[in-house]
């Protein structure tokens, strides 16, 4: 569990990187994969075992028994989909991210979310 979270802070700090420095598109990733290891590691306290070979949040999320509340659910939906974009690039062109507001939305979103996982699966430190 403690290096599911360990990637999982590298990555909203590699998040913010990619923010400062125009990477829009990688940072929407990078936040995907941010909360899919903190589903992870709640996975791995839940159940002390191996976490399923799946990147779908909302799945992570059913497999968990959260119930999110709306806009956390919703926010996850939306930043769900750039990790198709940056391992498919021929999904790319529909939502690459240009504007600097766009990538901090969804950065943010993602910090959000981020902390209510951590309290919502009991990985607080």
């Amino acid at each position: 569990m403690e290096e599911w979270l360990k990637k999982a802070d590298e990555d909203m700090m590699s998040a913010k990187v990619m923010l400062e420095t125009n990477h829009y598109t990688w940072c929407a990733f990078i936040c995907q994969q941010a909360l899919e290891k903190c589903l992870k590691a709640g996975y791995v306290q839940k159940k002390n075992e191996i976490p399923p070979h799946i990147h779908k949040l909302e799945r992570l999320c059913e497999i968990l028994e959260l119930q999110p509340p709306e806009d956390i659910l919703e926010g996850i939906i939306r930043i769900d989909k750039y990790y198709i974009i940056a391992r498919y690039p021929d999904y790319k062109k529909g939502v690459d991210i240009s504007a600097k507001d766009i990538a901090e939305s969804i950065y943010n979103k993602t910090q959000e979310i981020y902390k209510w996982l951590m309290k919502n699966l009991g990985l607080q430190k």
